[in-house]
């Protein structure tokens, strides 16, 4: 049985509905992009760390299970790198072409810090003390994270040219959150990086 709402003695009948939309982040300009590669490339470990956020826009936990034969370097002029998924994730698993100067920092990182199986064996913690490390070392005033890099690189890519649904596909985004995506992604792009 459905009751009728009576509009005057129900004070919440008239009060509107509308979804709110969360503030959009502040992403990181093309130059800042420069500065930090710039002040990573003293090392393979970190130079590795934001190529990989900032070219696949991955989240913090995708890097976490990233191994070392989920990279494909048989085509030097086009390497790929398999974000991997367990369970009820695992329809997010996606290929993604990286930049080709990626496999010369990957051999040299491997090599020099002689890493097993897993590619980053370290913790949250430390991977985000890189990353804050690197920003001040660049000259960056504004809060760097993981998930600024992965926006940045939504954006970036959308400058490119890439149209919005390849770029929603690359970040392994569930469609229930693409037109969120879709409207902060577009928005930004608008804004200049």
């Amino acid at each position: 049985m459905h009751e009728v709402i009576d509009r005057k003695t129900n004070p919440m009948a008239n009060i509107v509905n509308s979804r709110i939309t969360p503030p959009l982040p502040e992403i990181l300009f093309e130059d800042e992009c420069t500065k930090l590669l710039a002040a990573a490339s003293n090392d393979p470990r970190t130079y590795l760390l934001f190529l990989l956020f900032l070219e696949t826009g991955i989240k913090l936990e995708e890097l976490f299970d990233l191994k070392i034969s989920h990279f494909d370097f048989s085509n030097k002029y086009s390497p790929e790198m398999l974000v991997k998924h367990t369970a009820k994730k695992a329809k997010r698993d996606r290929k993604l072409k990286m930049p080709m100067e990626i496999g010369m920092v990957f051999n040299d990182y491997v090599g020099r810090y002689e890493v097993g199986d897993s590619l980053f064996p370290y913790s949250q913690r430390f991977i985000r003390y890189l990353i804050t490390e690197t920003a001040e070392k660049a000259g960056i005033q504004k809060q760097v994270s993981a998930q600024i890099l992965r926006d940045t690189c939504a954006v970036r890519q959308l400058k490119r040219g890439e149209g919005i649904e390849k770029v929603l596909q690359r970040l392994g985004l569930s469609e229930t959150t693409w037109e969120d995506a879709r409207v902060k992604y577009t928005k930004l792009a608008k804004g200049g990086i």
